[in-house]
């Protein structure tokens, strides 16, 4: 029985034009999460930043440490990490959750109310919770090197509690293209055509006896994102590093549901999921905007039916009118009254809804135009492509290997059969060279090689049936 499910997702393209939102978000609690500034006092730093700023801290930390990286702007420099679990999983840990008056729009919780956490004092956070984050942390410690790990924080003022995290993907080697180089040591340049058709001069790749470009590999400490989710399983990484996580925590008492292991899921970012809320938010003013327009007009109709009805004079409640009395007149007048007051209300009501459909639309369009996440997801398409058509090369592969496997079977059998059918026909030799040669069997197999060697040098004594040495003249005449 499991206590909650395990969620632990990943972020790896963080470059420099994202670190100043990115660090906003954690150190000024803004961006775009549901943040209530009376938990943020709970909030716990695990690692803190020196500088101004997360980037001038990701900066200096490389600087200090002498981290060899590309300085531009298509650098992955951070990666993100988040621990958390649902709200069930901290129920059952003891913390208490109240009612936030929202509703999720989306996912499997769509239409139930979002509970938030009720921390008032700092002892509303169970320690088994704390113990919980801790281990977490030290979890991320092992995975990526604790001197590596430049932000992170417990966050208790938002929906749910989670250990949000920042490290740099750095390595130990690389490797590095080689280049070709003159007998002094310079590196051979030669004329290419890019892709704009231009002639450039660049340095000369050096390539193997297929062509392939030779690569060498350089010890040190290196930033570099795809080498670092290389050496921890490159396609299988995120999964593997999901196992292991789960392994950790069941360790430290924890069970966690690990999920479908092995399906291939598409987990949203939390900028993703925001953006899927304010959708489905979005859609529901819409449909609650209609409804009231309809009752606007079905007011206004009701309005034009009373004033066709009853002429002006009669709503007048100054004159008596034959026909009605004045019991009638004031409860037509006050009839419209309350239609027309319902009517203003109602417009105001439209108006607020229609500034809030403006500012979702506008975030929405620019949450759209997010040019990380429209690369991200081409990125996703092209890995997915690419896993495809190397399972399908592995597929044939294995079929090969098995074809092979078949055929080294067949050929065993028949280089046995043949080294039976010659064991026998040397049986008959030698039993004929006995014969013939009028001699006792001999013991080893040797032995019979020798008798032949005598024989074809012309050494043996056919008479006397013993080996003799002739003497050959080697001397050449003179």
């Amino acid at each position: 029985m499991f206590d909650g499910k395990q969620v632990l997702r990943v972020e790896t393209k963080y470059k420099q034009k994202d670190l100043f939102n990115v660090g906003k978000e954690v150190t000024d609690r803004k961006g775009t999460g549901n943040y209530d500034k009376d938990r943020t006092q709970f909030n716990v730093e695990y690692v803190s930043m020196n500088e101004r700023n997360l980037y001038q801290e990701v900066k200096q930390t490389l600087n200090k440490r002498n981290i060899e990286y590309l300085n531009k702007p298509n650098t992955n420099l951070l990666n993100g990490i988040t621990f958390t679990s649902g709200n069930e999983f901290f129920e059952s840990l003891g913390m208490k959750f109240v009612d936030s008056g929202r509703v999720y729009h989306t996912g499997d919780k769509k239409g139930q109310k979002v509970k938030v956490p009720y921390i008032k004092i700092k002892e509303d956070i169970p320690q088994i919770v704390s113990y919980y984050f801790d281990s977490c942390m030290d979890y991320l410690k092992e995975f990526v090197g604790e001197e590596n790990i430049i932000l992170a924080q417990i966050h208790y003022d938002e929906d749910t509690p989670h250990l949000q995290a920042y490290f740099l993907p750095v390595v130990n080697e690389v490797k590095r293209k080689c280049y070709v180089k003159d007998k002094d040591g310079n590196v051979v340049k030669e004329e290419v055509k890019n892709k704009s058709g231009n002639i450039t001069i660049v340095p000369k790749l050096k390539r193997d006896g297929n062509g392939k470009i030779v690569y060498e590999t350089v010890k040190g400490k290196f930033l570099n994102n795809d080498q670092f989710w290389k050496d921890k399983g490159g396609a299988n990484s995120y999964a593997k590093m999901q196992d292991s996580f789960n392994k950790f925590i069941s360790e430290r008492g924890f069970k966690l549901d690990r999920g479908n292991v092995g399906a291939n899921i598409d987990r949203k970012t939390k900028l993703e999921y925001q953006i899927e809320e304010n959708k489905a938010e979005l859609e529901e003013i819409r449909k609650e905007k209609d409804y009231v327009l309809k009752i606007i007009e079905n007011s206004k109709n009701s309005i034009e039916n009373a004033s066709k009805s009853i002429s002006k004079d009669v709503l007048n409640p100054k004159k008596f009118i034959v026909g009605y009395n004045s019991n009638d007149v004031d409860k037509l007048i006050n009839y419209s009254k309350n239609l027309e007051q319902i009517n203003i209300i109602q417009n105001n009501e439209i108006k607020t809804k229609g500034i809030t459909i403006e500012k979702l639309v506008e975030e929405n369009e620019r949450f759209k135009d997010n040019k990380e996440l429209i690369k991200r997801n081409d990125i996703i398409r092209e890995q997915k492509a690419t896993i495809k058509e190397q399972n399908k090369e592995i597929n044939r592969l294995s079929s090969l290997v098995d074809i092979l496997n078949h055929n080294i079977e067949s050929l065993k059998i028949k280089f046995e059969k043949e080294v039976d059918k010659w064991k026998r026909i040397l049986k008959k030799v030698c039993k004929a060279i006995d014969k013939v040669l009028d001699i006792k069997p001999k013991y080893e197999l040797e032995d019979y090689e020798r008798l032949a060697d005598a024989i074809n040098l012309d050494y043996y004594d056919y008479k006397n049936n013993k080996e003799e040495k002739k003497e050959k003249d080697f001397e050449i005449g003179l």
